[in-house]
């Protein structure tokens, strides 16, 4: 991508991310409309933004880059172990969407992102996520490794902290999801509480289409 086509790309995203990303304080309702696209549950980043390299822990026990994402479809959202309501909904839809792509196992990584890295750890993650789909892949780091990630993704989150020493916070993060195509590139903002069968039919579009 040459220099024009990298700007016009930021432009771009900038100005989806305006009106695509929910914020969410966990703990409080949150609405499922979207005024870009309230029938298809996404935005389509065009052209698609490419992502720089980032380092995080995974569940697992091992180092995720963004050389581990590439030749796959990777599907990522952001959040925290400790979330109530929001974060639960996110990974139950992952979990449909994986059972809907199950023929695609391989091809597809399914991956939540923690923005508590403080109570996150890899051992955490592993052990909240099974409660889901073993196919879901944590991450997590200090807050400056994440934000190394998440500013791609144009992902704001807030401690709400009333002491530095508090241990029982929410966290008001971006509830939206993310879909990153096999050259490491954002491709599409997926709205919170999507329908999952709207988005695997999309996954898969791009499973069959490259």
């Amino acid at each position: 991508m040459d220099s024009f086509q990298t700007m016009r790309a930021i432009r771009t995203f900038c100005a989806v991310l305006g009106v695509a990303l929910l914020l969410t304080a966990c703990g409080a309702s949150a609405s499922a409309s979207s005024p870009t696209a309230p029938a298809d549950n996404m935005t389509v980043i065009d052209p698609p933004l490419v992502l720089t390299d980032f380092a995080l822990a995974n569940s697992a026990g091992m180092t995720t880059t963004l050389a581990d994402w590439q030749q796959k479809l990777t599907l990522v959202t952001f959040g925290y172990t400790h979330c109530p309501d929001v974060c639960p909904i996110t990974l139950a839809h992952f979990k449909q969407v994986h059972l809907a792509l199950k023929a695609y196992d391989g091809q597809v990584n399914y991956v939540f992102v923690s923005v508590d890295g403080a109570r996150d750890t890899p051992a955490v993650l592993a052990a909240h996520l099974q409660l889901f789909d073993s196919a879901i892949i944590g991450l997590t780091g200090s807050d400056a490794a994440v934000q190394v990630l998440s500013k791609q993704f144009g992902i704001y989150y807030q401690l709400e902290k009333t002491s530095p020493n508090q241990t029982d916070y929410t966290i008001t993060h971006t509830a939206s999801s993310f879909l990153v195509d096999r050259q490491g590139r954002l491709i599409r903002i997926y709205n919170y509480n999507f329908d999952p069968q709207v988005i695997s039919a999309d996954i898969r579009q791009q499973l069959t289409a490259s």
